[in-house]
């Protein structure tokens, strides 16, 4: 099954712009421009708030790495 996200917000090239991305499986298959139709049954779509940012790659980085030494710091 194919995913499509779109999103008014999307950084794409290091530019803001609005894109539809086509994710099959773990990989992204294509960015397209918002308002590309897409058709069929295997097609999930997902629309993000316009509050929302589509970013490549991105990772939390909220992350606590302490290990090994410094366990009982939480900074």
């Amino acid at each position: 099954m194919r995913t499509v996200l779109r999103a008014r917000r999307a950084i794409v090239d290091g530019q803001e712009q609005p894109a539809a991305v086509v994710v099959a499986g773990a990989r992204i298959e294509a960015v397209l421009p918002y308002d590309t139709p897409f058709e069929g049954g295997a097609i999930r779509e997902v629309v993000l708030g316009a509050d929302e940012v589509l970013l490549p790659g991105l990772v939390d980085s909220h992350v606590h790495v302490n290990e090994p030494g410094r366990t009982e710091w939480e900074g």
